[in-house]
């Protein structure tokens, strides 16, 4: 096989040269157009005006509104609680006389024992207390998502219950952690 040279032609400046200089030409003969036929920067008194303009006021917000069911819901979850406080409650005072008659009984005793189901029980009612809290997430969470685009009533009044419910267990919470506090020491 042959090999074939190719032949390539050296490369002139020239056209490159020229087309610059025709670019500088162009762009400096565009500066010196006639400056009356374009219009005028300066503020236009239409202008003024918008800039003076008072905004309309934002129409008043419409009244927050519960949506349906949702006072009768929250009533039963806040009743629900209150009732399984009241089991705490009712239990309490046994198991801090059996907490007492324990104080200094090794573990394994039947004082002990007597103490820790007593407190067993307790937090047998606090669980029950908690339970609502689980359906006040759920209900939080989609009275949040209505309140982006609408009434917030319903996301105040679960926070509100929430906050109740949230109070009876962490009391009882108090209470169970002060009795086996006692019960192991």
């Amino acid at each position: 096989m042959a090999r074939h040279k190719t032949l390539i032609a050296p490369r002139t400046t020239a056209p490159r040269t020229a087309v610059i200089a025709a670019l500088g030409a162009a762009t400096l003969l565009g500066g010196c157009a006639d400056r009356d036929k374009f219009p005028s920067l300066a503020r236009r008194p239409a202008e003024d005006a918008y800039r003076t303009a008072q905004a309309t006021p934002p129409a008043p917000p419409a009244p927050a509104i519960m949506s349906e069911g949702m006072a009768k819901r929250l009533a039963d979850l806040t009743a629900q609680a209150r009732n399984a406080h009241s089991a705490f409650e009712g239990g309490r005072a046994s198991a801090t006389r059996a907490v007492s008659a324990a104080r200094g009984a090794a573990k394994g005793t039947e004082n002990w024992s007597v103490a820790s189901l007593a407190v067993a029980q307790l937090e047998s009612a606090r669980a029950r207390a908690g339970l609502p809290l689980a359906d006040l997430d759920r209900l939080e969470t989609e009275a949040g998502n209505r309140a982006v685009d609408g009434s917030d009533a319903d996301l105040k009044a679960v926070r509100e219950a929430r906050g109740e419910v949230e109070a009876l267990v962490a009391s009882e919470t108090a209470v169970i952690d002060s009795l086996l506090s006692q019960l192991a020491g």
